[in-house]
């Protein structure tokens, strides 16, 4: 049996998280490895017994990532239980440890005999005929303890709360044990589970960082089943979470979040459209692409539309797609007229716009948001400060903007008629001599500072918008600055 490992404490004030590498998942599986004619049926995104399954989106996403693998029949067994062993490798793994138990091994080798860190781990572990260094590697750190070297089972099932302590150690949710023993005392996280008394005291925080974190939340019903049995598709729910909460960093270029917006086929070939706010990107479609939703398996033409999330095989074309929610229909939506003042664009995706109040907004940008140019797509990346724009809002999040194209005028403002500004010169078709509703437009200094009203007499630079080019009386006056 596991030992217990201290008192959990909750480290809320840590804010930097380890750094975990796509490497670290590459050598994942949950069985030792399959014989060579068995790859192809191993390495397949698709398992024939997923179909409708809660958790086959988190297992066929792993799979497109080379991260787990199934049997050779084309299966995947999601109810089968894995043992504390592959559970423990499987999290060493993962959590970005595989390097360090490497080293751990090469010592060991180098010396003659089995290596042991600051804690001696070798003399107090259980020998195991694989994976020795993950668990020599767990017991130094003090993820785990043993009440003897040979009271370790290691190929008993694996329980969740075993599969939770280690977790929440080896993220540092809470501090491993330390060497003399000590407890530690720390800030506890208030929620619990409606049969958290099937668990020491000692370990109750765990469960509850875990679930804090999005990691291990539990069941709709309120209950952790502490004492359940972890099955396969448990386990690569958990690893797909730390995805989703960026404790595992996957490679750059492997992974994209977006809006499908259509599939175009070319010579047999077929290429996704796909719109982020950073760009518009096209990918060949691997000819074993795999759709899904909810688990269940769906054609690509269906996923056009739609927000997904895509994954690239090792050919670099789409071999894995799992759609969200429908796209937004909602009515309920807030349109915004500005200038941009600054546009960020990373995990987090910022619109900064500068109203015809002279206002700033700052607007989260939806990963789904779409860019428009006289009816072409176009990259939130490309938008420069001063550009006009039509925002909507839904949400709170920006879902599509839309580049004005607008024109500008200089000139001497000769008289107002009630809410119609007047310019000195002869009027044309392409000049125009007056300005209806001028005072909806906001009024900036020369260095784009918002100021009081115009005067006449003041020299004025209008930027407008020209609905019906050619015509006259129609213009409408976005921003007038004073010069």
């Amino acid at each position: 049996m596991f030992k217990k490992v201290g008192q959990p404490t909750i480290f809320l004030r840590i804010l930097p998280l380890p750094i975990l590498f796509l490497l670290a998942l590459s050598a994942i599986i949950f069985l030792r490895p399959f014989p060579a004619a068995a790859d192809s049926a191993a390495n397949s995104v698709f398992f024939r017994d997923l179909q409708g399954h809660w958790a086959g989106s988190h297992i066929t996403r792993l799979a497109s990532l080379d991260a787990i693998k199934g049997y050779p029949d084309y299966t995947f067994k999601p109810g089968q239980q894995i043992s504390r062993l592959e559970t423990l490798v499987l999290l060493m793994r993962s959590t970005g440890f595989e390097v360090e138990a490497k080293q751990l091994t090469r010592a060991g080798s180098s010396s003659g005999h089995p290596a042991a860190g600051a804690g001696g781990a070798s003399s107090a572990t259980s020998r195991v005929p694989w994976g020795q260094e993950y668990l020599d590697l767990a017991v130094d750190k003090g993820f785990l303890q043993f009440d003897g070297a040979n009271c370790y089972d290691f190929n008993a099932p694996a329980t969740r709360l075993e599969a939770a302590l280690l977790l929440a150690h080896m993220l540092y949710l809470q501090p491993p044990l330390p060497a003399s023993g000590k407890k530690v005392d720390g800030f506890i996280i208030d929620r619990a589970f409606t049969d958290e008394a099937q668990v020491p005291p000692s370990d109750r925080t765990c469960l509850r960082a875990l679930a804090a974190a999005g990691i291990m939340s539990g069941y709709p019903d309120g209950s952790f089943r502490p004492q359940n049995y972890l099955t396969r598709a448990e386990a690569a729910v958990i690893i797909s979470g730390l995805v989703d909460q960026d404790w595992i960093k996957i490679s750059e270029g492997k992974r994209y979040l977006g809006l499908i917006s259509g599939i175009n086929s070319a010579r047999g070939v077929r290429e996704l459209e796909l719109i982020t706010p950073g760009q518009v990107q096209k990918f060949k479609v691997d000819q074993d692409v795999y759709c899904c939703e909810d688990g269940g398996e769906l054609s690509l033409e269906q996923a056009v539309g739609r927000r997904a999330e895509i994954i690239l095989g090792k050919s670099k074309q789409v071999l894995w797609v799992n759609l969200s929610q429908p796209r937004e229909t909602s009515l309920d939506t807030e349109t915004i007229r500005g200038s941009v003042k600054l546009v960020a664009l990373g995990k987090e995706n910022l619109l900064v716009l500068s109203d015809l109040n002279c206002q700033d907004r700052l607007l989260p940008v939806s990963w789904e948001a779409v860019l428009y140019k006289k009816d072409a797509l176009q990259s939130f990346a490309s938008l420069k400060p001063g550009v006009f724009l039509d925002v909507q809002i839904s949400g709170g999040h920006v879902k599509k903007a839309t580049m004005l194209e607008v024109k500008s005028i200089s000139s001497q403002i000769e008289r107002f008629d009630g809410r119609r500004l007047y310019l000195k010169g002869k009027a044309s078709a392409n000049k125009p001599g007056w300005f209806n509703y001028y005072d909806r437009a906001r009024v900036v200094d020369r260095e784009g500072f918002s100021r009081g009203e115009v005067q006449v007499g003041d020299r004025v630079q209008i930027t407008y918008l020209d609905p019906y080019p050619g015509e006259i009386d129609d213009e409408i006056p976005l921003e007038i600055r004073v010069q």
